[in-house]
């Protein structure tokens, strides 16, 4: 029997367990959605993305061992989600052609905004303050040290 011109999909549930795109592109939202109402900071850049990304990541899995490897597969698909978010116009990246992806900036726009306060399931909504309380417990500006111990020792 030939297999080639068949497409194998995986089941919904499974391929949400460990490749959850949906996921990730909420987590990144959410995270703008903060910066940008809850802590009034207009602009944002990757790293700083990736950098919450990567707590978020850490606080809601009880793990131990180096994220390293994790961020640097992140830093690959933060890329894609930005975009496939600017499509959305939920935000807005500031620069244009000849600016590199280190200096870009993003920007959650009113309809991002919007998308965000529209959600109202009570899941939902716990899972925001949890995003919330990480955000504030861990501000970007002093934790370059401890990040980089996290990144590598896998402890915070």
């Amino acid at each position: 029997m030939n297999t080639d011109n068949n497409i194998f999909q995986l089941p919904a549930e499974i391929d949400l367990l460990f490749d959850n795109k949906k996921l990730d592109v909420l987590i990144y939202l959410v995270t703008m959605y903060h910066l940008a109402v809850n802590f009034r900071k207009r602009r944002f850049s990757l790293e700083q993305l990736l950098y919450y990304y990567s707590i978020i990541y850490f606080e809601s899995h009880e793990i131990n061992s180096p994220l390293i490897y994790k961020y640097l597969r992140d830093k690959k698909r933060v890329n894609e989600i930005m975009i496939y978010l600017e499509n959305l116009h939920f935000i807005q990246i500031h620069g244009d052609i000849f600016t590199p992806i280190n200096k870009l900036k993003i920007s959650v726009t009113q309809r991002g905004i919007g998308a965000i306060d529209a959600l109202e399931s009570d899941s939902v909504e716990m899972y925001l303050n949890k995003i919330f309380i990480i955000i504030r417990d861990y501000p970007y500006e002093t934790m370059s040290t401890r990040f980089n111990h996290l990144l590598y020792e896998g402890e915070f």
